[in-house]
């Protein structure tokens, strides 16, 4: 669902900028989704919902996130290419 915007807390997150975060991070460390998704505490099928906007993140699901990508929540919004 290309450029598929989600609220969260009032504001808007691009999910591509997510998912293109978390493909960034899965190709740099060679992280699978599912190893991803267990250090997220939740199942691939929940991580491959959350990414293509079929569920939203919760906050703190989208903290825990961040902190193993190494950004914060704020730059979750931002595409790590722009």
């Amino acid at each position: 669902m290309c450029g598929k915007n989600t609220e969260q807390g009032g504001e808007v997150i691009k999910l591509d900028s997510i998912k293109e975060r978390v493909g960034a991070y899965i190709e740099r460390t060679g992280t699978t989704k599912g190893e991803l998704a267990s250090q997220l505490g939740m199942s691939r099928v929940s991580l491959h919902s959350k990414l293509t906007g079929q569920t939203e993140f919760r906050l703190s699901e989208a903290e825990r996130l961040a902190n193993i990508l190494g950004c914060s929540v704020d730059e979750l919004r931002v595409s790590p290419f722009e």
